[in-house]
Formats: C-alpha cells, sequence, structure tokens
C-alpha cells in the first residue's frame, strides 16, 4: 500500500507545481529586448532571401565563408 500512497503524493505534488506554473506563466508577459529584436528581424530576412525555406546541409556548405587562411 505505501508505493500506491507514494505515487499518489507524487502526481498531486506534480500537478499541484504544473497549474502554479500555469498560472505564473499566465500573469508574466515575456517581451524581447531591441537587441534581440534585432536579431529576429535579420533571421527573418535572411530566411525570406531564401525562398521562404530552410537551408539544408549542401546549401549551408556552400555558403560556408570558414575557409581556414582563405577566408582572411
Amino acid at each position: 500500500m505505501t508505493p500506491l500512497i507514494a505515487f499518489a503524493v507524487f502526481v498531486a505534488v506534480a500537478l499541484l507545481g504544473w497549474g502554479f506554473i500555469e498560472l505564473r506563466n499566465h500573469s508574466f508577459h515575456f517581451t524581447h529586448s531591441k537587441d534581440e529584436q534585432h536579431g529576429w528581424d535579420e533571421m527573418k530576412e535572411a530566411y525570406e532571401e531564401n525562398g521562404e525555406k530552410e537551408l539544408n546541409l549542401h546549401d549551408l556548405l556552400a555558403r560556408n565563408s570558414t575557409k581556414g587562411y582563405k577566408a582572411v
């Protein structure tokens, strides 16, 4: 009977913690700083330049700018 009680307590504590975090997240509003927003805007521009598709490994390696000493 003790493992069953321990499991019930574990589930109860988990549900209470989940409920507390959900309520906290609804009352806390997250906003990006101007620096972070600038980074998101740059990523969006790069995404739109590529026809709104993610690059695969072949495309990434073709546009790689780190070629050792040749990059300098």
